[in-house]
């Protein structure tokens, strides 16, 4: 039975963003566009590329070799970025991102030499650290306190959108390509499919270049006594250890799902790029509702529940032979351990000052890639030899401790913090 004079709760989320998203500042407004024709790419490359490198001939091993790679000058390269980001300014940072990423990836699908393939995944590594750390940073001081919760929420959404564009693009293009006469069994259709993947990191510049800098000048002295400081804050330590858990259980299968689609169920690449897009489908309405769920429940409670019930979802993917569940249950898994992003960097800039923005976020995206790096490397090679089952087993370890370390350092932490501006500490990549 309705209730009169009470809104549907759905409605009043909706309302809350529409008038939200009109006070968005045009700084905000140019950084949704860039992340958004970014995000496109990203689809696209996540159903491809690791294909494309099996199809030249190599072994999961070496692919996990070079994501391993990717992951290690990620992660070593975020403490740099953050200086640069901060002398440099978060708008020249991001354009210097897209310049290398572009033409890191140029080279990565032009070249199939195993030596250059290494060396140039160590560069789009870097690329990757700079638009990582510039990002929430970014978002931070462009937006006011009462607005940043939706801000973040809505361009992780929107990012999800994008990313769901491209997986099924990059679903598609190949198939399209074969009907064209191209060699449906030659790795070009999937290098040519790459290329036009590209085209939207180029055009991702336009929304950057009509950014408006806001320098901060304080940010340009005290470097050494920020990173000392950030580095023995007993909470940025307890980041540091979460983001290297889930760094170790996402290194483990998250880079590797299209190969376990692809080589364990048979799926064909338009399969694969329907499955991830439907996960990121599902996801956005995770992400719109986040806020929502966060009123009710609390930040670290709906961190830790969503967290631990994706684990169940990891189980049946390891064990499953059916497409058709195994596809239910990655939607699902997706969905979950990704859907509190944004109460995440929320919560997790509300334990810092303002001038360690980009060094938290620096050391926590390190922690996170490194560990990734060594997870992915040896993921790879179990998965070289047919073991599909172990790295998933190792990724349900991961997040349960992960989770439940995050309830117990900052659940008290929560409840005893006042009323603070909400922003973010950037989640660098799919979790």
């Amino acid at each position: 039975m309705m209730r009169c004079g009470h809104p549907h709760p759905l409605f009043n989320m909706n309302n809350g963003y529409i008038s939200m998203a009109r006070r968005f500042s045009h700084n905000a407004r140019a950084y949704v566009a860039y992340y958004f024709l970014l995000s496109i790419h990203l689809g696209i490359y996540g159903v491809i590329f690791n294909l494309y490198i099996l199809r030249l001939g190599f072994r999961e091993d070496l692919l996990g070799l070079m994501l391993s790679i990717v992951f290690i000058s990620t992660g070593l390269a975020a403490l740099p970025a953050a200086t640069l980001c901060d002398r440099l300014g978060r708008k020249n940072t991001l354009l210097i991102s897209i310049l290398i990423t572009s033409s890191a990836l140029f080279l990565l699908y032009t070249i199939v030499s195993p030596e250059w393939l290494l060396a140039l995944s160590a560069l789009y590594g870097v690329g990757t650290a700079l638009y990582t750390v510039a990002g929430s940073p970014f978002l931070m001081e462009n937006s006011s306190p009462d607005e940043r919760m939706h801000l973040f929420s809505i361009n992780s959404a929107l990012s999800q959108v994008a990313y769901i564009i491209g997986c099924m693009a990059g679903g598609l293009m190949p198939g399209m390509l074969a009907r064209m006469g191209f060699d449906a069994a030659s790795p070009a259709i999937y290098r040519y499919t790459l290329f036009l993947s590209l085209a939207l990191i180029v055009l991702s510049a336009i929304p950057v270049l009509k950014m408006k800098e806001n320098r901060c000048e304080a940010n340009q002295t005290g470097r050494l006594s920020v990173i000392g400081s950030a580095i023995k804050s007993a909470n940025v330590q307890k980041l540091v250890i979460i983001n290297g858990l889930v760094g170790v259980g996402a290194g483990m299968i998250v880079p590797f799902f299209n190969v376990y689609f692809h080589s364990l169920l048979s799926a064909t690449t338009d399969q694969i790029g329907l499955i991830f897009s439907t996960g990121e489908m599902a996801m956005v309405i995770g992400l719109m509702a986040i806020p929502l769920a966060v009123e009710r429940l609390g930040k670290i409670r709906t961190i830790a529940f969503t967290e631990l019930a994706s684990i169940p979802f990891l189980v049946v993917l390891a064990f499953t032979t059916n497409i058709y569940v195994a596809a239910f249950a990655y939607i699902m898994r997706m969905t979950l351990m990704n859907m509190a992003n944004p109460a995440i960097n929320s919560f997790n800039m509300e334990l810092v000052s303002g001038e360690q923005r980009a060094t938290v976020s620096s050391l926590t995206s390190m922690s996170w890639y490194l560990c990734q790096s060594l997870s992915a490397y040896v993921s790879g090679i179990m998965m070289a030899r047919s073991n599909y089952v172990l790295p998933f087993m190792v990724t349900c370890v991961a997040y349960l401790c992960s989770a439940s370390l995050y309830y117990v350092f900052f659940y008290n932490a929560e409840k005893r913090a006042p009323t603070r501006p909400m922003a973010g500490v950037a989640t660098p990549a799919k979790r």
